[in-house]
Parts: structure tokens; C-alpha cells; sequence
């Protein structure tokens, strides 16, 4: 994942204020380039950011709920730090802008109906045989079986 990635998903987000200058300081401590966890105080974070400590508590907490930081507890009492963007986030290149999407139930729903439709509206080659037809067919050659075999051989049922 690249810095613009994840700022990009950030300001994208329903997040409060407070977390998404946690979250933008905290990526500028992280070695994006060899994706590499940091491990910046409180202190420092409240520093960087102009809010208390208790909010930038809070606002890692907001981030790590919603899955966009991953926080764990190192030996000496201190907090190792990975920015990451959340699996309901799908990110699209578009040419050369970057474009932050979040499927909802409706989109998904939606795409799956045009892809029916679309399936709908295509020409096929399938045969349409009326069900009368088929039931001339079966009692007269005794299965349902051989009756589609019957209407599937050119000059069958028709």
C-alpha cells in the first residue's frame, strides 16, 4: 500500500475530525517505504496534532475499531502502529486519478440485476419448445428424457 493510498481512504471515510489527524500523523511516522510499523508516544501524537492525549486515545481507538489502524502493545509499555485501509474500501484506478469506492447493498444489488438483463437481452440459440409439444413428445416416446434429445435434433418437435 502506498502513503496517497491511504490518505485517499482517510479523507474518503465517515471518520471524526480527531481521528483523521490521528491517523494522518501517525502515517508520517510509518516507513511507507519499507512497510515498517512505527511506534510514536501519545505525547507525541497530541503534539503533532493539537488535541489532548484522552482524544488522541479515543481517536486511535476510533481508527483501530473501524480498521484503519492496526495497534499493538510493545514490551516497554508503548504502542506499535500499521496504517491500513479497511476491506470495504475497494480502490479503482481510473486513468491516473485514484478513486475511492465503497460497494453498498444497493450497488451490489444493482449490478447484479443489469448483469440479468443484460443476460436477458442476449440473442440465443436455444430452442423454446411449447410444453405441449413436450407432452407429445414424452407420450409418445415414453420418457422426458428422449423427448429433449428428440427436440434438440434438427427436424425434432418443433
Amino acid at each position: 500500500m502506498k502513503v496517497i493510498d491511504y490518505h485517499e481512504a482517510i479523507f474518503a471515510s465517515e471518520l471524526t475530525t480527531n481521528a483523521r489527524i490521528t491517523a494522518l500523523v501517525i502515517s508520517s511516522y510509518y516507513n511507507w517505504k519499507e512497510n515498517q510499523a512505527c511506534w510514536p508516544s501519545n505525547k507525541t501524537l497530541a503534539s503533532g496534532t493539537g488535541l489532548s492525549i484522552r482524544s488522541i486515545v479515543r481517536a486511535k481507538n476510533e481508527l483501530v475499531s473501524k480498521g484503519y489502524l492496526v495497534s499493538h502493545r510493545r514490551w516497554d509499555a508503548s504502542n506499535m502502529y500499521i496504517p491500513c485501509v479497511p476491506q470495504s474500501h475497494t480502490l479503482r484506478h481510473i486513468g491516473t486519478s485514484l478513486m475511492t469506492e465503497v460497494l453498498t447493498n444497493n450497488e451490489v444489488n444493482n449490478e447484479y440485476n443489469n448483469e440479468i438483463n443484460n443476460e436477458k437481452n442476449t440473442v440465443s440459440n436455444e430452442t423454446v419448445v411449447p410444453i405441449n409439444k413436450l407432452k407429445q413428445g414424452i407420450s409418445t416416446l415414453g420418457s422426458i428424457w428422449d423427448a429433449f434429445e428428440l427436440v434438440n435434433e434438427p427436424g425434432g418437435l418443433r
